[in-house]
Parts: structure tokens; sequence; C-alpha cells
């Protein structure tokens, strides 16, 4: 069976295109179409209307992909969408805690375990004693020099927040510093600049072993106070009183020296320059080493057989650099706790 097109029939179809066109874009009536723009010609592969002729087959449309049935894809379920948001939404939330907590921990470490150093500079005039006591971790050099300045330089190392505190007052011819330091962490260093006739006290922290004390140059009494740390002293001409617990040396010294080690396990106490008394105290059994410049002493001990040359022998009969003589004028007192031995020598 076959379909016959009438005559005229494409006429009457472009026709009434070209009308239609025309009424709706508002031109001329009279201005025609091209009736090849509206009708094309058609392929000689178009579709037999008759369907026994060979074709193209059309192009499947979006609806009939689907399923081979006809049916429309199921759509994806709710529960696994949901699911799908929760597990986008806990692994956003994970990767946001991992970096709130790394630089949590990044900050806690900069604030309370990594120390910062900084420097102080302070000057005083009118200055005859300065007192310097340090609570915490730290060391005090003193240099007696020219002039009626005291010159304090501070280096601190502590946290953010748990700096160093100190306070400083100046009054009646008084320099006192003091300083604390509020953990381990801490710690402060003190070179100070004073006059040569300025007399000096300086006390550390007995509980820590980063307590060392340098005096030189000074021609006053100074007083000294440390715990495990050691004392070193240089040209000195007037008394000199120290308490520590490790070793103590003076050098070049015309004055008097006393040393007492509290708890020391081990006391070595080494004076050179002119001969002058010396005494040295232990608190507990330890090992004692005095050494001392060469000559006669009138040597004193307690216990008295508690006291050795460095051969072993008893000072009564040592005939050695250093050796008993009554009748000088230069003192060796040496009390040690039972049963500790002391051993004199020469420096």
């Amino acid at each position: 069976m076959s379909f016959d097109e009438p005559e005229g029939y494409l006429d009457d179809i472009a026709e009434t295109r070209e009308t239609e066109a025309l009424r709706r874009s508002g031109d001329d009536w009279s201005s025609p179409v091209p009736t090849s723009s509206i009708n094309p010609p058609r392929s000689e592969t178009s579709a037999d209307p008759s369907g026994s002729g060979p074709g193209t087959d059309p192009l499947p449309s979006r609806a009939s992909s689907g399923s081979s049935s006809g049916n429309p894809p199921e759509p994806p379920s709710v529960w696994r969408e949901r699911f799908k948001r929760w597990l986008r939404f806990t692994r956003t939330m994970f990767v946001t805690a991992l970096v709130l907590a790394g630089l949590a921990g990044l900050g806690n470490i900069a604030i309370h375990h990594l120390p910062r150093t900084t420097t102080h500079t302070y000057t005083y005039s009118n200055i005859q004693r300065v007192l310097i006591a340090v609570d915490g971790n730290g060391s005090v050099d003193v240099h007696g020099v020219d002039g009626d300045q005291v010159t304090v330089k501070a280096k601190d190392k502590a946290t953010l927040l748990e700096p160093v505190q100190r306070q400083i007052i100046s009054s009646g011819g008084w320099l006192l510093v003091t300083v604390h330091c509020p953990s381990s962490e801490c710690s402060s260093k003190y070179d100070v600049q004073v006059p040569h006739e300025a007399s000096v006290h300086v006390i550390l922290d007995h509980s820590t072993d980063q307590s060392d004390i340098t005096a030189e140059n000074l021609a006053s009494p100074v007083d000294l106070f440390t715990g495990h740390g050691d004392v070193t002293l240089d040209h000195m001409s007037a008394d000199i009183h120290v308490v520590a617990n490790g070793r103590v040396e003076a050098t070049n010294i015309s004055a008097a020296v006393d040393v007492f080690a509290p708890i020391g396990d081990k006391v070595a106490v080494q004076v050179t320059g002119i001969p002058q008394n010396v005494n040295v105290t232990s608190g507990q059994d330890a090992t004692v080493t005095l050494n001392v410049p060469a000559g006669g002493y009138g040597i004193s001990c307690l216990p008295v057989d508690n006291c050795k040359a460095p051969d072993g022998t008893s000072l009564d009969v040592a005939t050695g650099p250093v050796h008993q003589d009554p009748t000088a004028d230069k003192k060796i007192q040496i009390n040690v706790h039972t049963p500790t031995v002391a051993h004199i020598g020469a420096s």
C-alpha cells in the first residue's frame, strides 16, 4: 500500500508556513520566504512512508534509553544520598579537627615550651653596695671597673607566658636586684660592672647546678652564695666569704678566703697569690682538697687527725712545700665532718 501526494501538496504547505512566519515577525506579507529554507530537500535516505524502502533509524530518545522494558530508571535511594552527605560531612569535620589539633599543639609549644632570649641593660650611680639574688637557674659575673657607675646587663631566657620576674631597687647607696624564674626552662644571666671599692653580695638558688659566680678586680669584701655551681675569683684584695658545694678557684688573691660547703660531696679549693689565711669547712662527709701557695702555715684541723699532706702523712711532720709552722702569721683552719679527710697541697 502506498500513499501518493496530491498535486500542489508541497506548495500549500510552503504557503502556510510562509504566512505563519510573516505573521509572527510582523514583516510585510508581500515579502516571501524562500521555500527552500522552510522545506529543505528530502534526502534519498529518508524513510519510505510505506516502510519498505531503505532508510535511517531515528536516534533513540533519552526516554527510550532507560531500560529494555521501556520503564524509566529507578531514582537513587534517599537513605543512600543521606549517607553520602553524612560521610562527606564527617570527613570534613575529621580533617578540620586534625588541623586544629595540630595548630593547638604548635601554639602550646610556642607559648609554654619554646623559650625566647631577651637582653636588658640598667645603669645606676652613687652605689656602694650591690646585692643580687636569683631564684632559679642563672649565673652572675661581677667585674670591678673604674668610675662610680653600676651597669647591670641581664640576659633572660624564658617562655612567652612565664617570663623572668625581676625587681631592681636603688636606695641609700644600695642596689638590690631580685630575680625569679618561674620554671625550669627559664634562666637569667647577669654581667655586672661595679666600682672597685663597691662591696658585692650574690645569692643564687641552692637547688640548681646552673648557678655559677665569677668575681674579679674587687677591693672590697664579697659574700657569695651558690648551690651546686662553681665560684671563680680573680684579683681580689679584700676578704672573701663563699658558700658553695662545688669547685672554688681563687687566683691572684691577697686577702683571706673563707669557704663553707654545707652539702657538697666533692669540695675543691685552690688559692693562688700572696699567702693569706684560708678557712675550709665541710658540712658532711666529702672529698676535700685544698691547694694554697707554698710556705709554712699555722695549720689547725678539726678533727685533728683528718688533715693529711699529699703523701698521706700527718701535717705535723710534713716537710713539703706546704708544712706546719706554728710561728707563721698565715693560718689554715679546716673543719671537716667525720670521716672526711682533707688533703692539703701547694697550688
